[in-house]
């Protein structure tokens, strides 16, 4: 066998500090008898009181062990080890008043010791048959002054430790040293052995505040009751510069006076003061002051400290992330172009229900701008650097709506992600979930949509626990909910689940004041794309534009304004390129003229067209034209891809 295989490993080393050389070989001995199998080491060294004073803690100890004026030492020493004191027992007294008696014959002994709490002068002069007198002196500094007055008062010997006999013989008294027996020794060893669970764990809870405080991203101080730096991290020191040297221990005031006012307002009134912002050396931070509260008093403050840069970084970086997945709203309540009061009074409502959590029900037509308006309604809110997840219903096949919502648990299903799949709602905690064409959500999902929405929270399909989800539901739709609920299509419970606050965006037809407005922005914007100069309308075109049905809304009068943009030769478009632009000669031209010239009463939302069959031929026609593709075919009709999904369910157009 090699040397030294096998044997324990050493965790756990103690450091014991004797006054005398008789002491060192008690203590080896009984190391080696009782303690040699334990996990700590115990290194034995002879060193008097006044030189512990001068010791260098050179070497990493768990514990020290000491006696008398040297364990008084040791505990002042800015070391932050436990110190144990030996005690002195009373037996170890009475074998040194023996001693004293016998050597000196004496019949009058002072006894001198820290603690006189189990040393009973009564008890002991009636054991010894000699006078006895303890004298406590927890100050070593008075220890050569009492001497002064036992020596007056005609004592025949003094007992005491060793700084006490040292004292004593140099004043020419007969002076015997108390020596510690066996018996305390293995006390103060097995009561070390005792320690060292706690130690651990007091070691291990002091590295993981130190890992915290040292790898966090903010600067943080720990200041005292007595309005002391206890703790700084390195991260605050990199932040904010100081000249003032070794900063722990020091006073606030002295090393960060810009902190004192808040440090001290939190102490007073033991609440936490949160982001508070503060400007030093030409750099804003924002501050945090947390009491930490022991019992009823405010022992001491917490300071975390981060720049308002970084913090804008970090907001950068979640928003670009969040980008990156397509999470983001893009839009705000400026981006929505509007002169008309009636929009400017639907924005003001929007604007008051952006500033609360409750769920938003959008209503209005096809192409009225929907999404638009809740994204903006989240940009508004307190949410607006949480993710933005829009979901289109009528988009989702049925037997897709649960997995795709709520996710699945990993082995759900044949073919499904290794690792399981998040649903929308969890992508959306703390964020916007916008739930787009709501109407389409069959009747049988409803009740589970409920569910989540009550409870707040989902089960992944093949998963046997829930998840919290923290996410506002923002829905639209261009159908009446109402009408559904009496119809059996939509249940009502759910309606009043989601229809808190309503935002209704009325059709382009009511608001005609934001038609020219709207065609100006999307011209400008097709004249940067195709590279054209159009500077605007004539009279007459805008007349024309103005008198328009839009049954398309806005995405009808984005596809006008495109379609205008690449016909332009000119730098003015006037009433005839309009006319061809708004009555393309196609299959539904003639209807669309008929519509517009006898200015037709406006139909109610939802209602399907009077002449079904026109309806139906003017979809087919689109999809013929298109080669089956949907999304060009409903780009001619002036529709959105899930209303014309929808019609060809209802006519049943494959």
């Amino acid at each position: 066998m090699k040397k030294n295989e096998g044997r324990k490993k050493i965790m756990f080393r103690v450091l014991l500090v004797v006054p005398y050389p008789k002491l060192e070989q008690t203590v080896k001995k009984i190391y080696k008898e009782y303690f040699r199998d334990t996990e700590f080491e115990v290194d034995i060294r002879v060193i008097q009181a006044e030189e512990i004073k001068h010791m260098p803690w050179d070497e990493a100890y768990d514990l020290v062990i000491g006696r008398g004026h040297s364990a008084a030492i040791l505990k002042q020493k800015d070391n932050q080890v436990p110190v144990l004191e030996i005690p002195i027992t009373g037996y170890d007294i009475l074998r040194a008043l023996l001693k004293a008696k016998e050597q000196y014959h004496a019949t009058r002994i002072a006894v001198i010791v820290s603690s006189a709490q189990t040393h009973d002068e009564t008890i002991l002069s009636s054991i010894l048959g000699a006078q006895v007198s303890v004298k406590t002196c927890q100050d070593f500094e008075r220890v050569s002054e009492i001497i002064e007055d036992v020596k007056q008062n005609n004592y025949d010997a003094v007992v005491g430790g060793y700084s006490v006999t040292s004292q004593a013989l140099r004043k020419h008294m007969n002076a015997i040293t108390v020596e510690t027996g066996e018996e305390a020794m293995i006390q103060i060893l097995h009561e070390a052995a005792r320690m060292m669970g706690t130690i651990y764990q007091e070691h291990e809870r002091r590295k993981i505040y130190e890992t915290i405080t040292q790898t966090s991203k903010e600067g943080i101080i720990y200041v005292n009751g007595k309005k002391e730096i206890a703790l700084v991290n390195k991260k605050m020191l990199q932040m904010i510069y100081t000249d003032k040297g070794l900063i722990r221990g020091k006073q606030l005031h002295e090393v960060y006076p810009f902190f004192e006012e808040k440090c001290a307002e939190a102490i007073q009134t033991k609440q936490p003061v949160y982001n508070a912002v503060q400007n030093v050396d030409n750099t804003t931070f924002t501050i945090d002051y947390v009491p930490v509260i022991v019992g009823d008093k405010a022992a001491g403050v917490v300071i975390t400290c981060q720049t308002v840069k970084k913090i804008q970084q970090i907001e950068s970086q979640i928003r670009k992330k969040l980008s990156e997945k397509g999470l983001v709203a893009a839009y705000t309540f400026s981006d929505m172009i509007r002169k008309s009061d009636l929009m400017e009074s639907t924005v003001t409502i929007a604007r008051k229900f952006a500033a609360v959590s409750s769920n938003v029900l959008i209503v209005g037509e096809t192409g009225t701008g929907k999404e638009l308006m809740a994204q903006s309604i989240h940009n508004a809110s307190e949410r607006s650097n949480g993710p933005f997840v829009a979901v289109n219903c009528a988009a989702l096949p049925e037997n897709l709506l649960e997995s795709e919502l709520f996710g699945y648990a990993d082995g759900a299903f044949t073919g499904s992600r290794r690792g399981g799949k998040m649903g929308f709602f969890e992508q959306a905690h703390r964020g916007t979930l916008f739930l787009d064409e709501i109407s389409e959500i069959p009747i049988n999902f409803q009740g589970k949509l409920l569910r989540a929405l009550q409870e707040r929270q989902i089960r992944r399909i093949g998963d046997d626990k829930v998840v919290d989800v923290d996410t506002r539901i923002i829905a639209a739709t261009n159908r009446n909910l109402r009408q559904m609920v009496i119809d059996h299509e939509f249940r009502q419970d759910l309606l009043y689940r989601l229809d808190v606050l309503k935002v209704y965006i009325p059709p382009l037809r009511e608001r005609t004041a934001d038609i020219l407005p709207l065609f100006s922005y999307f011209l400008n914007k097709y004249n940067n794309k195709f590279g054209k100069d159009i500077a605007g309308l004539t009279p007459e075109a805008q007349k024309m534009l103005r008198n328009y049905h839009f049954e398309g809304n806005i995405r009808e009068l984005r596809n006008i304004a495109e379609r205008v943009s690449v016909m332009c030769e000119h730098d003015t478009i006037d009433k005839h390129l309009m006319e061809t632009a708004l009555y393309p000669e196609d299959v539904f031209s003639s209807s669309e003229r008929k519509r517009t010239d006898n200015d037709s009463v406006l139909h109610e939302e939802n209602k399907i067209s009077p002449n079904v069959s026109i309806e139906e031929e003017q979809i087919r026609e689109a999809l013929r034209k298109t080669g089956g593709k949907k999304t060009r075919a409903a780009e001619l009709l002036g529709m959105d891809r899930s209303t014309l999904w929808r019609k060809m369910k209802s006519y049943h157009i494959e």
